[in-house]
């Protein structure tokens, strides 16, 4: 049977829900993040994109581009939210949803055409679906593979619908530029221009051993492949390296500890929910902390089981940070964990058998998740978190 993939991707998320809850913000540049001087874009609309800007700027940078930007801060329980409506249409297009992040997943399609319809038909229907039940507009690819549909996701957006036709992968990705093919990035583009390998037909011409020798074992096969339009394996759904991390740039740098312990449990919530919502954990904990001077560090702790849940995620972040952090205060920290484990379900009863919490107040995370799903994201908080911020924003990398 041939495979086929739907990758949906939820078009400038963060900014298309706020222009969404406020349509006085609808055709204006809105830039998502924190105003402050510290404060980055976590995502901003296409229309402060044609300045320029994008997530991870610094927001001071962003508004010279565009001063007349409109700054929102960000809301991440809403977002969520909006997401979760959005994710529960896809059950009713592919028997196997793979959620790679709150605004984007891939969809299975294989064997589907003979009971859904042909894939463009079958797109158009899903894309007008989330538009019913959310307001919001969704870009979809169509392939062969997954890295194919994520390619093609990106052609044509906002609103976009690709199918790149099985037979036709090579002479598609032929068509993209280096900075647009899935995994390479800044530092890999830049050995290749120094290479003088600039374009997808340079890369094509290349030997095997020419790139392994330079980009090594790993690396230069995953080249090899992916200018010929052949998946890599990216996002396979077991035995692919995969992490889930949120981090915090703060107004003011912080030195109490105990301030510092809410944040990293305000960290550990979202990065477990959000695993569960992934369906997958990770056994590896990491932490990532700077000093106001920019010095900065990480830290992990590999375990023999993953962490069972926001408390046990967060004692762990905790005590990583005490034991390598000096009394100085800290500018941002961030909380993650990776690894490549999948579970079937983690938010069954039985996930107890597989996961074990090592803490009672674990067992709670699936509950909670499952009220904030049914019932809205403000149904239900930790009182520890309740004058809290509302939510890191994720870092770029999972943004």
């Amino acid at each position: 049977m041939a495979t086929l993939f739907f990758h949906v991707d939820m078009d400038a998320f963060y900014a298309s829900v706020e222009q969404l809850d406020d349509p006085a913000l609808r055709g204006k540049p809105v830039l998502v993040g924190g105003r402050s001087g510290r404060g980055v874009v976590a995502a901003c609309s296409y229309e402060a994109r044609r300045f320029g800007i994008h997530s991870a700027m610094p927001m001071g940078q962003a508004l010279r581009r565009c001063p007349e930007a409109v700054v929102v801060p960000v809301r991440m329980e809403r977002y969520r939210e909006v997401s979760r409506l959005i994710r529960a249409r896809f059950p009713d297009y592919s028997p196997s949803v793979q959620v790679i992040s709150i605004d984007e997943a891939f969809l299975d399609m294989s064997g589907t055409e003979r009971l859904l319809g042909p894939p463009e038909t079958v797109a158009r229907r899903l894309k007008e679906d989330v538009r019913s039940v959310s307001g919001l507009t969704i870009s979809v690819g169509i392939g062969s593979s997954r890295f194919i549909a994520k390619l093609a996701s990106e052609i044509d957006k906002p609103d976009g619908l690709h199918h790149v036709v099985p037979g036709t992968e090579a002479e598609f990705v032929l068509r993209l530029e280096l900075k647009n093919l899935w995994g390479l990035g800044k530092s890999t583009r830049r050995r290749l221009e120094q290479l003088g390998i600039t374009t997808v037909q340079d890369l094509r011409n290349q030997r095997l051993e020419f790139l392994r020798g330079h980009f090594g074992a790993s690396g230069g096969p995953f080249l090899y492949r992916v200018c010929r339009g052949e998946d890599p394996g990216i996002h396979t759904r077991r035995g692919d390296r995969h992490s889930i991390s949120a981090e915090q740039t703060f107004e003011r740098d912080i030195a109490d500890p105990e301030r510092l312990r809410r944040e990293i449990l305000a960290m550990a919530e979202e990065v477990i929910h959000r695993s569960i919502q992934e369906n997958w954990r990770g056994r590896t904990v990491q932490i990532k902390y700077r000093y106001p001077d920019f010095e900065t560090h990480t830290a992990s702790r590999t375990l023999e089981e993953p962490p069972g849940g926001t408390e046990s995620l967060a004692e762990i972040a905790g005590e990583l940070l005490e034991s390598r952090r000096d009394r100085r205060a800290l500018r941002l920290l961030g909380v993650g964990i990776a690894g490549d484990l999948h579970a079937d379900d983690l938010s069954a009863p039985r996930q107890g058998d597989l996961f074990p919490p090592e803490k009672k107040a674990d067992e709670l995370d699936p509950v909670v998740q499952a009220l904030r799903e049914k019932f809205g994201s403000g149904v239900i908080r930790r009182a520890d978190l309740l004058d809290a911020r509302d939510g890191a924003p994720p870092s770029p990398e999972d943004a």
